[in-house]
């Protein structure tokens, strides 16, 4: 057994003991617990977990070979946008969204649409977990296979089913403790490479001497090889990087989830901009290395010919061409761990929006049914897991294909979330229009541009096809909102945003009309008024 193999293996068994461990401690015994770590997380944890979350196959391999293809305009979607995500939700949404008292950002959509708004959102937000999901399962494949001479395939499978176990076993608590151990094993991962394949290219100094003229520039360029310069397409194609991940991020249930899981306000405002630090610094990394393999290409120190193929390969390909054994070892532990950890987040971000709106509705009122609720999600981390990974044999390319699963995002959720929060003629008709259309809209993008390619095409193939699926379904989605809710004011009066107790926290002077807060054991909804709490758990 090589040395390679052999720490994989001690990490992923590592991974399995820290799952017996929280379990065996009693700390997810109840469905708080397992869904949001009895909300008692500090900052630093919470930082480490939103930074090991981002930082996932997509990011790590994605990221170095859209660099190394078409320098860092190519990288503006990770990990520039996705850090601004994350000041976003400090700046203008943790508290709010720490006042709902809520388990995930689906109960939102229940508390603020009721219950067909939330069913229309939590469905259409599960299709960018599941590719996301799928990325990184495709990434551990292509990692260990071209390292060492793994089986893509069942290499892929064996570390998607350790994933499933120790998230089935110790629920959002495992998640963080697992995520933060990633967090060190990626930057020691990094720390290895870097250095070293800058020292093999020749130096800073040879590096800087070979680096191409646009390669810096984070402005449209028209000589960039992205294909993003001053012109009306290449313009709208740079605002598009930004938006598609960094706007659509915000209606992503993985980055809620871990403001929910922090102790405080406090805590979770400072976790998100400690993990925005932390993620922009580490996000230097994949670019630099696709600067080093351009270097090392054009300087004929490696065959650029495996990387013309399948630029998302420069990363295993630097390792194996410069690492010794032993740092082989730690690079390939830490890349697995970076997997790992956001596919573990993505599955059970997935598993916690369907048990608590497609089948039981907020958790906060599981006070009847505790143990019911916890053996539900926890099988739905099994069935989403295992739906993953054999989804993930259907995909290709791991950069693109997470970047339109957050694109989905900003076109059917954007709107929703941020109108359900701060606007407040904002009702359900609205959201559920403004939802529909812009998936609709992106339906219809996608048949067209399968009709033009010839064969069922899921991610955009240039710059024109990225403006239209960033930014045609979100404006769609937009004005159905505002026009839906405004037509509909009478018929549908617009709820005020209460917590998962049925106070009142913004708009009291829509709180006339009873709203849905809570449900009964049986599962019936109940009209309940803000003076009817739903009771506290003994």
């Amino acid at each position: 057994m090589s040395i390679e193999v052999l720490i994989i293996l001690l990490y992923l068994a590592l991974m399995l003991a820290i799952g017996f461990f929280v379990q065996r401690r009693g700390a997810v015994e109840t469905s708080k617990g397992y869904l949001v770590a009895n909300r008692n997380i500090g900052p630093v944890l919470i930082g480490g977990t939103l930074f090991a979350t981002f930082w996932g196959g997509g990011t790590l391999l994605g990221g170095a070979g859209a660099a190394y293809d078409g320098h860092l305009l190519a990288t503006i979607a990770d990990p520039w946008a996705s850090g601004i995500t994350l000041l976003l939700m400090a700046v203008f949404f943790v508290t709010i969204l720490r006042k709902m008292k809520i388990a995930s950002l689906g109960e939102m959509y229940y508390l603020r649409y009721g219950m067909k708004g939330s069913l229309v959102a939590s469905f259409l937000s599960l299709p960018t977990l599941i590719f996301w999901t799928s990325v990184q399962i495709l990434a551990i494949g292509k990692i260990l296979n071209v390292l060492i001479g793994l089986p893509a395939v069942e290499s892929a499978v064996f570390a998607g089913l350790i994933v499933i176990i120790y998230t089935y076993l110790g629920g959002m608590l495992a998640v963080i403790i697992t995520d933060n151990i990633q967090m060190v094993l990626i930057l020691l991962g990094l720390a290895v490479l870097i250095p070293t394949g800058i020292s093999y290219a020749g130096g800073i100094e040879a590096i800087a001497a070979n680096t191409p003229a646009d390669f810096w520039s984070i402005l449209p360029d028209d000589a960039s090889p992205s294909g993003i310069g001053w012109t009306f397409t290449g313009i709208m194609a740079w605002f598009a990087a930004w938006c598609g991940m960094g706007l659509g991020s915000l209606a992503s249930l993985d980055i809620s989830q871990r403001v929910f899981c922090a102790r405080d306000d406090k805590a979770a405002r400072q976790g998100l901009l400690f993990g925005t630090g932390l993620y922009w610094v580490a996000g230097l990394g994949p670019i630099v290395l696709g600067l080093v393999g351009i270097v090392m290409v054009n300087n004929g120190l490696i065959d650029g010919a495996v990387l013309a193929q399948d630029p998302e390969l420069i990363v295993p390909y630097l390792a194996k061409t410069l690492l010794s054994p032993w740092m082989m070892a730690l690079f390939v532990g830490s890349l697995v761990a970076a997997i790992m950890s956001t596919a573990s987040s993505a599955i059970f971000a997935a598993a916690a929006v369907i048990s608590t709106n497609f089948i039981h509705g907020s958790v906060s009122d599981h006070v009847h049914h505790e143990k019911r609720v916890l053996r539900i999600t926890r099988a739905l981390v099994v069935a989403i897991g295992l739906l993953c990974i054999g989804i993930s044999f259907t995909a290709t390319g791991v950069y693109d294909l997470m970047i339109f699963g957050f694109t989905l995002l900003f076109a059917c959720l954007f709107w929703t979330v941020v109108c359900g929060l701060f606007w407040k003629r904002a009702n359900a008709p609205g959201a559920i229009a403004s939802m529909l259309s812009g998936f609709f809209t992106t339906l219809a993008g996608i048949a067209a541009l399968s009709l033009q390619e010839g064969a069922f095409t899921l991610v955009p193939p240039d710059n024109e096809w990225t403006v239209f699926f960033t930014f045609v379904p979100t404006v769609v989605a937009g004005a159905a909102m505002f026009v839906v809710s405004h037509l509909t004011q009478t018929s549908h009066p617009p709820v005020p945003l209460r917590d998962t107790d049925g106070q009142v926290l913004k708009w009291p002077e829509l709180a006339e009309q009873p709203v849905i807060v809570r449900r009964e054991p049986d599962g019936v909804p109940v009209a309940a008024a803000a003076a009817q709490p739903v009771p506290e758990e003994e």
